[in-house]
């Protein structure tokens, strides 16, 4: 299973004229034969940036509805099951806050998060930069990870 970045979506829905849409475009329409997963505070972030452009309708349907807009795995919160409450918050504060030292945006130490705790194959991100020399995991843009499989 690979993790995929909000980047992805974010251009796919909103910038059809940016310089990287139409690669963009080729790996989400791959999306239904690939093992592929967004985590659920990554659909949370999509769904902050989207609100500026979305009706409340459209925005729900994001939130609520998004493996029908895309072919895509929501993941829960990573250890969130089975834990007292508490108990788990703490673990996350520390793996989130280990991620930010790494000098990290609070969105990118979220998904690294997730993606490590999930032990997942790669990260799908356009900003490859983001991620690199901050995890063991692979860090591909759309189209290497197209080439590879």
């Amino acid at each position: 299973m690979v993790l995929l970045d909000s980047n992805i979506f974010i251009i796919d829905r909103f910038f059809p004229r940016d310089a990287l849409y139409s690669q963009n475009r080729i790996f989400v329409d791959k999306l239904a034969t690939t093992d592929a997963a967004v985590s659920a505070l990554t659909l949370l972030e999509v769904c902050g940036v989207a609100s500026f452009r979305l009706s409340v309708y459209e925005l729900e349907s994001w939130l609520f509805h998004f493996t029908a807009l895309y072919p895509v795995h929501v993941l829960d919160v990573h250890g969130l099951k089975g834990k007292e409450s508490a108990a788990w918050w703490n673990s996350f504060i520390e793996e989130v806050a280990a991620n930010i030292a790494k000098k990290m945006t609070f969105g990118d130490a979220l998904l690294l998060r997730e993606a490590e705790n999930y032990d997942v194959e790669a990260i799908v991100t356009w900003n490859t930069k983001d991620f690199s020399r901050r995890t063991r995991l692979a860090i591909v843009t759309p189209p290497a990870f197209l080439r590879q499989n």
